[in-house]
């Protein structure tokens, strides 16, 4: 009795394991200054791999956003998110299962007071596969339609 008893306690805890959500794992992928007078237009390339959510810290100043859109790997193009991001505050956008592999996230953003504040950009995903992920994000800033970076 002792040993079927044990057994059916181990069954259930491999179960219980299995039916545990996988941790998701946040990867910062940069970071890009935005100007105080105007709004700042940043657009991110290459992003290899599925992302379930994607997240904008806005750091040294409250940050006025436009738009942030999501071009996907299809062409389909959505605008994810207009408004303020206070100082220090989290945007999280979260996608749907099937909908994550883009192209590029465009945004045009500039600080309230602060030139030089920052938006920060993570992607976050289950498991990380650096072949999926081989390049890094590539990043063009863009001022009044001139690039100013790349």
């Amino acid at each position: 009795m002792r040993k079927s008893s044990l057994a059916v306690l181990g069954a259930a805890f491999l179960v219980g394991a299995t039916a545990l959500p996988a941790k998701a794992d946040v990867h910062q992928i940069g970071s890009v200054n935005v100007a105080a007078d105007h709004f700042t237009d940043i657009s991110w390339e290459h992003f290899e791999g599925a992302v379930e959510r994607l997240q904008f810290v806005a750091q040294g100043d409250t940050i006025d956003c436009a738009h942030i859109s999501v071009t996907y790997r299809d062409g389909t193009t959505h605008k994810v998110f207009e408004g303020v991001m206070p100082k220090d505050s989290i945007e999280t956008v979260t996608f749907p299962e099937g909908d994550s592999r883009m192209r590029h996230v465009d945004f045009a953003c500039k600080a309230r007071t602060v030139d030089g504040a920052r938006v920060v950009l993570s992607a976050i995903s289950e498991g990380w596969d650096p072949d999926s992920w081989a390049r890094e994000p590539h990043v063009t800033t863009y001022e009044s339609g001139v690039v100013i970076s790349r």
